[in-house]
C-alpha cells in the first residue's frame, strides 16, 4: 500500500463519511491515462484529467467499481467500508493493450455435488435438481464479472459429469459426480477450458469419462487432460485466443494405489498422468509458436507449501519449455513464483466447493498477461469461498487472503504490491520489512490491520518496550462481518439458538434451559502442532453466564462424526462471570502435539440463576504463534503476522 492510503485511513470517519474516499486509475507506470471511464454500482463517477475519482461518502455496503480507458484492459474491484477502514484500496493501475498479449484467468477447484445438494439437516439447500442451472448459475453471479475481463478464462472441473451416478466406481474415500448442468453453468459464466487432468475425472472409469467429454465438448468447452486411452488423455488443447496460438496442457500428478488406477495408460483411460517423462515428450511437441501453458494436479492436502517431488516435476516442466504452469489439488493457496522468467502458481485453491475447514475457504482468482510466450504480470482477485461458492472477499477477509498468499509466496522469493483492491506480483523491494509503531493504550493483543499495516509486507515494532512475539490468526472469521454478503450465509458456526448477526456471534440462553454449547461447527484442519496459541476476543452478556472454552480434537483414528459426537474437548480458558458491557479475554494454550488429525473451538455457556441470557461473542482470533518472544527494534525481528502480543 502507499503511504498516502495508509495515512488516509487514519482519517477515515471525516474523510469518507464527509468527501468520500479518494482514489485514481493510472496507467503501469503511474501516468495519467486518456478517456478513463468509472462505473460505481452501474452509475457513471466523474473523473478527473489526472484520473482521480471518489467514492461516494455514503458507502453503506459494496461498491462494485469498474475502471477502463482508452486502449487498456477494463478492470473490476469490489470494495466494502472496511476495506477503506483498513487501507486496502490503493490506485487502480490498468494494463495496456498490444500486439500478441491476452489476458488469461484462473480459477481453482470446482464441482457441484455432495454439500450442495445435500447440505447438513441444520443447513440450507443452495441446488436443487429440479432448479440446477438456475441455483448453480446464482452461485457465480458474484465472480461473473470478473471472468469476463479476460481473453480467455480456465477452470480444474474436479468431478464426473453425469446424469446419474455411472456404474465402475474407482475404490477411493470419495467419488464425485456432479450434473452435466456444470459444464453449461461454467460456460456461462465466461469461462472457455476446463483442466480434467486430477484425481476425480476417472472416478467412475470409462463410463464416467464418456459422460464428462459429451457434457463438455456439447457446450463447446476447450479441455484437457483426460481420454479414454492414453493418448486422447495426453493431447493438448490447441486453441486460438483472438489470432494467437495456445496450447494447453493438463495432467494428474499421481496414479493412486487403487487398482484400477486413476491415471490413464495405454489403451486403459483415466487422467494424463504428469511426470518429467510426460512432461518432457509432450512440450517437445508443443510449436515454438505456440504459448504452453501447463496445469498440474499433484502435492499434499492442504499443506502450505509444494512438496519437493513437485517442486522437482514443474521445474523440469519449464526447463522443457512450459511458459506458464498453474497447479492445483492441495485446496489452499499456495504460492507464486518466478522460475527463469516464467510464472507459476502453486496452488490455486478452492473455487466452487463444499470443504468445510476454514483455510480452504481462502482463494483467488488470478490473472495473467502473456506476450507470446513471455510473461508480463500478474493479478490476484482475493476470494472468499462462502457458504461454498466464490465471492469477492472483503475486509477482513480480504486481508486474510492478501497476508497468506504473501506469507507462503516470500520463501520463493515473491513479493507483492496493490492495485486497487488486488494483488500485483511486484519485485523484491516490495518484501522489505515495514516498521510499527504501537498506540500507547491498546490490549496486549493487537491486530496488525487495525493499525492501517499492510498484509503484503512483513513487520516488525518501533520503540516498543519489553518483549513481544507475532503470529497469524487461523479463525479468520471470528469478526463476524461476512454474513449475508452476496447473499451468503454462515456456514462455519453452531446456529440453533446462536446466529452470526450484526457482526458478532449472538447467543440465547432461554429461562430453564440451564446452559448451551456453541462454537465452531467444523473442524479445523490446518494449524502447526504443538504451538504456543492465544485464543482472544472479548464478550458481553445481558443476563448472568459462565463461559468455558475449549478445543475438542478429532483424533487420528476417528471418524469425522464420532469425533463431532463425542471427541476429546481439552479446556483452555474460563470466564466464572459475565454480565454488563464487552468483557475482554485471552487465553494461553499449545496446540494438539500428537495424535489429532483435526481442532475445533467449543463455548460452553451455564445460566446459573436460570433466568437466561443472551452472550455476544466478537473479535475472536485464534492466533499461532510464529515467533518467541522477542525485543529489540530490529528488521531481523520481522514476520509476516496479523497479531502482535505484547507480555
Amino acid at each position: 500500500m502507499t503511504t498516502r492510503f495508509l495515512l488516509a485511513t487514519l482519517f477515515l470517519p471525516a474523510l469518507v463519511f464527509a468527501q468520500g474516499f479518494p482514489a485514481r486509475v493510472v496507467s503501469e507506470s503511474g501516468e495519467r491515462l486518456d478517456g478513463v471511464v468509472v462505473t460505481i454500482n452501474g452509475a457513471e463517477a466523474s473523473v478527473a484529467p489526472d484520473g482521480g475519482f471518489r467514492i461516494p461518502g455514503d458507502i453503506v455496503s459494496l461498491q462494485r467499481i469498474r475502471a477502463s480507458a482508452d486502449g487498456h484492459y477494463a478492470f473490476v474491484h469490489t470494495v466494502s467500508p472496511r476495506d477503506l477502514e483498513l487501507g486496502l484500496f490503493d490506485s487502480i493501475t490498468l494494463v495496456k493493450k498490444q500486439r500478441g498479449r491476452r489476458l488469461l484467468l484462473f480459477a481453482g477447484d470446482a464441482m457441484l455435488t455432495r454439500r450442495f445438494l445435500n447440505p447438513p439437516d441444520d443447513e440450507h439447500t443452495l441446488v436443487r435438481e429440479e432448479t440446477f442451472a438456475e441455483d448453480a448459475r446464482r452461485l457465480l453471479d458474484p465472480v461473473r464479472p470478473y471472468i469476463g475481463l479476460a481473453d480467455y478464462a480456465s477452470v480444474n472441473v474436479e468431478t464426473v459429469l453425469a446424469e446419474t451416478e455411472p456404474s465402475g466406481a474407482l475404490p477411493k474415500s470419495a467419488n464425485f459426480y456432479s450434473s452435466p448442468l456444470l459444464a453449461r453453468v461454467l460456460a456461462d459464466a465466461g469461462f472457455d477450458y476446463a483442466a480434467l487432468g486430477n484425481n476425480h475425472t476417472n472416478d467412475y472409469s470409462d463410463e464416467g469419462i464418456r459422460t464428462t467429454l459429451d457434457a463438455i465438448e456439447e457446450i463447446g468447452l476447450d479441455y484437457s487432460g483426460a481420454g479414454l486411452d492414453e493418448a486422447s488423455a495426453r493431447r493438448p488443447a490447441s486453441v486460438d485466443v483472438f489470432g494467437e496460438p495456445y496450447t494447453f496442457l493438463s495432467y494428474v500428478g499421481w496414479a493412486g494405489y487403487f487398482s484400477p488406477s486413476q491415471a490413464a495408460e495405454g489403451d486403459k483411460g483415466g487422467a494424463a498422468l504428469g511426470n518429467v517423462e510426460a512432461f518432457t515428450e509432450d512440450l517437445a511437441d508443443v510449436s515454438p509458436l505456440s504459448t504452453a501453458v501447463l496445469q498440474h494436479h499433484s502435492g499434499l492436502e492442504y499443506a502450505e507449501q509444494p512438496p519437493l517431488s513437485v517442486v522437482t516435476e514443474i521445474r523440469h516442466a519449464v526447463d522443457a519449455g512450459a511458459d506458464l504452469v498453474v497447479a492445483h489439488h492441495p485446496h489452499v493457496l499456495q504460492g507464486l513464483e518466478v522460475y527463469r522468467d516464467k510464472l507459476i502458481a502453486w496452488s490455486m485453491g478452492n473455487f466452487l466447493f463444499d470443504q468445510t475447514y476454514p483455510t480452504t475457504k481462502l482463494g483467488m482468482l488470478l490473472y495473467v498477461w502473456m506476450d507470446g510466450t513471455r510473461f508480463h504480470r500478474a493479478e490476484v482477485v482475493p476470494i472468499h469461498v462462502s457458504d461454498y461458492r466464490p465471492v469477492p472477499a472483503t475486509g477482513n477477509l480480504r486481508y486474510a487472503v492478501m497476508h497468506r498468499l504473501a506469507r507462503v509466496s516470500q520463501p520463493r522469493g515473491t513479493c507483492f504490491t496493490s492495485s486497487g483492491a488486488h494483488m500485483v506480483l511486484a519485485a523484491a523491494r516490495g518484501c522489505e520489512a515495514e516498521s510499527m509503531t504501537l498506540p500507547a493504550d491498546g490490549g496486549p493483543v493487537v491486530a496488525l490491520r487495525d493499525l492501517g499495516l499492510s498484509p503484503l509486507r512483513p513487520h516488525y515494532p518501533a520503540k516498543l518496550p519489553g518483549r513481544f512475539r507475532l503470529g497469524t490468526d487461523i479463525l479468520r472469521t471470528g469478526e463476524f462481518d461476512y454474513e449475508g454478503l452476496f447473499a451468503a450465509r454462515d456456514r462455519d458456526w453452531i446456529r440453533g439458538r446462536a446466529d452470526t448477526v450484526d457482526g458478532s456471534y449472538k447467543v440465547r440462553v432461554l429461562p430453564g434451559d440451564g446452559g448451551a454449547r456453541v462454537g465452531m461447527k467444523g473442524f479445523q484442519r490446518v494449524y502447526t502442532p504443538s504451538t504456543p496459541t492465544t485464543l482472544s476476543g472479548r464478550v458481553r452478556a445481558d443476563g448472568a453466564a459462565s463461559v468455558t472454552f475449549s478445543l475438542q480434537r478429532r483424533t487420528t483414528r476417528a471418524t469425522t462424526s464420532d469425533a463431532l459426537e463425542s471427541g476429546p474437548l481439552t479446556k483452555v480458558g474460563e470466564l466464572k462471570s459475565v454480565s454488563g458491557g464487552w468483557m475482554p479475554f485471552r487465553f494461553h494454550f499449545d496446540q494438539p502435539r500428537v495424535s489429532t488429525r483435526e481442532v475445533r473451538l467449543l463455548i460452553d455457556i451455564e445460566n446459573p440463576d436460570g433466568n437466561g441470557a443472551v452472550l455476544e461473542f466478537d473479535e475472536l482470533s485464534w492466533v499461532e504463534w510464529k515467533t518467541p518472544w522477542l525485543s529489540g527494534d530490529s528488521p531481523g525481528n520481522a514476520q509476516f503476522a496479523t497479531h502482535l502480543e505484547r507480555e
